[in-house]
């Protein structure tokens, strides 16, 4: 058995067809098929199924794809072992972030650098539609987003939640929202919202209609939302993680009150999201080691 039989039973794994696994690692379609065939018969064991539509795993099959998932990532590591020790490693990673999750990563990213002081980062940040395009399109190693249901149900993407926020809908102390214990989406309809950029404004669309709200700005400046919410009867819907970090309710005048959806409470989640087929390397290991390490020391 070679290497390159156990890449060939992963990636039709993954893709679920023999044509495609050949058009993504650069091979003919026979050779795979071949190569597929013989291993078959060297097992004397089908590994998959044939279908019209193209093919999945036998119970066996799934075994040894788990097992050549395991070889290959041990192989890697090997290779930057190597890498490493001869002071060829690559310590280069490329990342994209949502703006609220910044100041989190910030911390992590600067441990990661005085540990690899020869190491090269380039971080930007971006949508969080945006963030699963550049991870897909191989543009970047890893991004970390607000979990919506494009991610949840992308299958060659594998992503890792981090943490969760509970949403509040921040208003002015004297409207009469302020007196509520609880909020419904229902109840903030036909009210002028300030939202915290465009993220919050797509992530709000995955899960209403796209016209259940009125915008009167999006905006990244949260001192200017501070401010309006204040001063005038505009609402603005903003998790937990943000209110506490950048004390909204220091001067009384903004009251927070529970987003609730179909009585529970409505939250976001943020995750750091990757290729399933790619293995990461140690640089980008820690980083997301460091991030676990800094959200468990803050809870």
């Amino acid at each position: 058995m070679h290497i390159e039989q156990l890449r060939y039973l992963v990636e039709i794994a993954r893709t679920g067809s023999i044509s495609a696994a050949a058009l993504n690692l650069h091979v003919s379609q026979s050779a795979i098929s071949k190569s597929l065939l013989r291993l078959e018969h060297h097992l004397c064991l089908p590994l998959f199924n044939r279908l019209q539509t193209g093919v999945a795993p036998t119970e066996t099959g799934k075994r040894f794809i788990e097992k050549a998932n395991e070889i290959l990532e041990k192989m890697q590591e090997f290779d930057e072992l190597i890498e490493e020790c001869s002071g060829s490693a690559n310590n280069k990673i490329s990342l994209a972030c949502v703006p609220l999750f910044t100041p989190i990563l910030s911390e992590s990213l600067e441990l990661l650098m005085k540990n690899n002081p020869q190491s090269q980062i380039d971080i930007t940040e971006k949508k969080s539609k945006e963030i699963m395009q550049d991870v897909m399109h191989h543009a970047i190693h890893i991004g970390f987003m607000v979990v919506n249901p494009d991610l949840m149900s992308e299958r060659d993407l594998k992503y890792d939640v981090l943490l969760e926020s509970d949403m509040y809908v921040c208003v002015n102390k004297s409207t009469p929202l302020a007196n509520r214990e609880r909020l419904y989406p229902e109840d903030l309809l036909n009210l002028s919202l300030i939202s915290y950029n465009c993220n919050m404004v797509d992530w709000l669309n995955f899960y209403f209609n796209d016209d259940s709200f009125q915008y009167s700005l999006v905006t990244n400046n949260l001192d200017y939302i501070k401010r309006k919410v204040s001063q005038d009867s505009v609402i603005s819907i903003i998790p937990e993680l943000i209110i506490s970090n950048h004390n909204f309710l220091a001067n009384g005048d903004i009251v927070a009150v529970p987003l609730l959806l179909n009585d529970q409470p409505f939250k976001m989640q943020v995750a750091s999201v990757r290729l399933k087929k790619h293995t990461l390397s140690r640089i980008a290991r820690d980083l997301l080691q460091n991030v676990k390490l800094s959200l468990r020391t803050t809870d």
